[in-house]
């Protein structure tokens, strides 16, 4: 670039409007993909006119753009722009090499007896629940003896049967609604009769951009009442940006359209919060070993004045569905947000009206505090 761009880079810098990472790839790349949220719904027809667009999102107010620099000059002028993104990298948040086990390893169930002090006949009946993430594949678990994955979406290779290219996501069906088929009862999740929509939204590396994830988002947003979600488990987790970041401005629509959204809290320590998880209208899960103690790779700290995540479950070698029909382990906050997952299910069973800001009161005030953290596990009685 001549040194006219490079002023006019050093200008956008310093505009609030802008992200940071946008501009450090328009001075290095002559197009980005971008995310442009306008101050009125009524203004996307304007970007639609002017702009590459090439992705719409009306429950934001954004569109997906090709932005070249001329575009983000033209952008930084506009009055009915509110701010301007670069596209993020999203990634699931599994710890690496899960193992294969056998069914016939000692029992492990995800559920409890006496959860909310009732009888075991909380099981997830009637309610479904939505796996946004790498696909979720028919194993015997989820598919015996009735099939529980009642519609799959695919927005990275447009298929239309159910698949799992990765297991991520079959792994996190599993902890939330496997039946425990395959292994007579000894690994089995929470709700284990819950139905499944699964929204493929990562591909088979396990990493993703974050358009593909609002790709998901919008369709949940304009369908679940058509599939009767009232559940969204969110295993995955990018970078958050300062201001405006479209996983949070996602899962904020998400939960105040009425879905109970829960989402992993990251993988990478201290002060390393991951979005969606950064979002006051999410239960944040982080992961802990069985001892109770913080797992060393959770992703918590201080976002926005409040320490998060909101809770703490299992995520330590947990034993869960393997997208090839067997068992395998896995770590990971990916782990401990299908397992609160799987109770938010339990709970639209028993209180079919039950709102998103009820769901989280009742799974925060059903933990135990250990080492001043909130550690929730399917014990004692829940309140709502």
């Amino acid at each position: 670039m001549d040194k006219l761009d490079k002023s006019i880079v050093d200008v956008m810098c310093k505009n609030v409007k802008f992200d940071r990472r946008l501009v450090g790839v328009l001075g290095a790349e002559e197009e980005a993909h971008a995310l442009v949220r306008v101050r009125n719904p009524l203004h996307l027809g304007m970007l639609e006119r002017n702009f590459d667009v090439t992705s719409i999102y009306p429950f934001i107010r954004s569109v997906g753009i090709r932005c070249t620099l001329r575009d983000a000059i033209r952008l930084e002028r506009m009055q009915e722009v509110e701010y301007v993104s670069a596209q993020g990298r999203v990634f699931t948040l599994d710890e690496p090499s899960p193992r294969d086990v056998s069914s016939n390893e000692e029992q492990f169930k995800m559920r409890n007896a006496s959860l909310f002090g009732l009888s075991d006949d909380l099981d997830g009946s009637g309610v479904t629940m939505c796996v946004m993430d790498t696909g979720v594949s028919p194993h015997s678990d989820l598919s015996i003896p009735r099939e529980r994955i009642v519609h799959f979406v695919d927005m990275i290779n447009e298929e239309k049967e159910p698949y799992d290219d990765n297991g991520h996501g079959t792994f996190v069906a599993g902890v939330a609604c496997g039946n425990g088929m395959l292994s007579g009862g000894k690994i089995i999740g929470v709700a284990p009769r819950a139905n499944i929509v699964g929204i493929k939204v990562i591909g088979s590396s396990g990493e993703s951009g974050a358009f593909k994830i609002i790709d998901g988002m919008q369709w949940l947003f304009d369908n679940f009442r058509q599939y009767g979600i009232k559940v969204v488990c969110m295993s995955f987790g990018a970078e958050p940006l300062s201001y405006a970041d479209p996983l949070k401005l996602g899962a904020d629509m998400l939960a105040r359209s009425g879905l109970i959204v829960i989402a992993a809290s990251g993988n990478s320590g201290e002060n390393s919060l991951k979005s969606p998880a950064i979002s006051s209208e999410v239960i944040a899960v982080g992961a802990v070993n069985r001892d109770d103690s913080v797992a060393s790779f959770t992703s918590r700290g201080e976002y926005m004045g409040v320490m998060r995540p909101d809770v703490f479950a299992d995520g330590v070698d947990v034993k869960g569905l393997s997208a090839g029909g067997t068992y395998s382990t896995m770590s990971g906050t990916s782990v401990s947000a299908p397992y609160v997952a799987g109770a938010c299910c339990l709970l639209c069973q028993k209180y079919k009206n039950i709102s998103p800001i009820q769901a989280k009161n009742a799974i925060i005030n059903s933990t135990s505090y250990v080492d001043g953290n909130r550690v929730f596990r399917l014990s004692g009685r829940m309140t709502s």
